[in-house]
């Protein structure tokens, strides 16, 4: 038996078929959990952003249009404009908590615990955030869900909204650039900088 492809179960979802969403969910859970890993700060915020996604998705099953093999680029978009929001959130909540002299309550637990190392274990060492600062936003975003998150170039194109060609012009100077702050050999030599 061929496995479904993932606009047949999309489909299926959005005619009200809540196995095939489910098989969805589990196709993709683990990929939307480690993306979410790697952008949140807290880690209340990465269930959140987790099940915001798929909400959102199943929400919008019907409306998939499928733009690769995979509908992973598509997810992660929805992950990237519900993590925007999150952000927003966030900080509307800490101004007011600031005016209204508040502070956010200590939260304690294991799962808690467990998310909070895994934020941890996935933070890159500072010579490393030091070198993706140096990239604009276009081009750190498709580096990292090229890098990191393990798309195509041709499936960052479509998580971002730009053209297969602009995401690839994206990610070689983000790799140049990467590449030039990282090797301690290529900023000591001027014409070293401008080989890649």
């Amino acid at each position: 038996m061929v496995d479904p492809t993932d606009a047949e179960l999309l489909a299926a979802a959005a005619r009200g078929d809540g196995d095939s969403f489910s098989v969805f969910f589990r196709r993709y859970a683990r990929p939307v959990t480690l993306y979410a890993v790697r952008r949140c700060r807290d880690p209340h915020d990465v269930g959140d952003l987790v099940s915001e996604t798929f909400l959102v998705a199943l929400q919008a099953a019907g409306r998939y249009i499928p733009q690769t093999d995979t509908a992973l680029p598509w997810l992660f978009g929805i992950a990237r404009r519900v993590l925007a929001r999150q952000h927003r959130r966030r900080a509307s909540h800490r101004r007011l908590a600031v005016k209204a002299g508040n502070v956010e309550p200590l939260v304690t637990g294991d799962e808690v615990d467990a998310i909070a190392e895994a934020i941890d274990a996935s933070r890159q060492r500072r010579a490393i955030e030091a070198a993706l600062a140096t990239l604009s936003d276009g081009e750190r975003e498709i580096f990292l869900l090229v890098a990191y998150d393990g798309l195509s170039p041709g499936e960052a194109a479509v998580v971002v909204g730009v053209s297969a060609n602009a995401a690839r012009l994206r990610l070689s100077r983000a790799r140049r650039r990467m590449r030039e702050e990282l090797d301690p050999a290529l900023r000591s030599i001027p014409e070293a900088r401008h080989a890649f």
